[in-house]
């Protein structure tokens, strides 16, 4: 790797690793606290800060390895953490697919590169640009249809926008006419997600000679 893709690398897996687990202990924590049984906020707080702190552990411990193996990770695990940051994605910008497709984007710029790194010819590369598309495009559409359903419900502002847009009565945006609607749009997202990630897959396999990951200390 370059020193400049390097620095990209640890800067994206240190921030990763302890992002997750905090929010992980941190929302386990508050559904403990909002289904289960009733907890002190504090309790809810010292599990957020304990998790960012395992995170913040982990990093040390495993981070150097992480970066090393970046490019040959397993791919079931790189699928869990995408997941996992579109979740993220999603409470961050209260549904509005702006992180899940950045990050769709971003899985097509990691296999570029992973095979970029391990010298893959282009048709075999070419196929993994379109299976990761396919993946970051099903996981983006798939978010997005509840969320748009649960909009038509409850969102009088995302009402009026389609109202004015679409020329549609706000009781046919509840009923049929809306489920449609929102299907189509969500079509159309999967079909710009699919896109935009094979088009970033191309490109960062064309960046650079490439070369294998090294398998010493970083």
């Amino acid at each position: 790797m370059s020193k400049l893709e390097l620095r990209i690398v640890k800067l994206f897996v240190g921030i990763t690793c302890p992002l997750l687990t905090f929010v992980a202990f941190w929302w386990t924590a508050a559904a403990l606290h909002l289904y289960v049984f009733r907890m002190p906020l504090g309790v809810i707080i010292t599990a957020a800060l304990a998790g960012l702190g395992l995170g913040c552990l982990l990093d040390v411990v495993f981070l150097r390895r992480w970066v090393r193996n970046f490019y040959a990770a397993n791919m079931w695990w790189m699928a869990a953490v995408h997941l996992g940051l579109c979740f993220v994605a999603v409470v961050f910008f209260m549904g509005v697919p702006v992180g899940t497709f950045s990050l769709g984007i971003a899985a097509g710029v990691y296999i570029g590169r992973r095979e970029r790194h391990r010298r893959t010819d282009g048709a075999r590369a070419a196929t993994a640009f379109r299976r990761i598309a396919v993946f970051a495009a099903s996981v983006t559409a798939a978010v997005a249809l509840p969320i748009g359903i649960l909009a038509l419900q409850s969102e009088q502002d995302i009402l009026r926008l389609l109202e004015d847009s679409f020329r549609l009565d706000r009781n046919s945006l509840q009923g049929g006419a809306g489920l449609v609607l929102i299907g189509f749009l969500c079509f159309l997202l999967f079909v710009m997600q699919y896109w935009c990630t094979r088009m970033a897959g191309r490109l960062a396999f064309r960046i650079g000679k490439g070369g294998r990951t090294r398998q010493g200390g970083t």
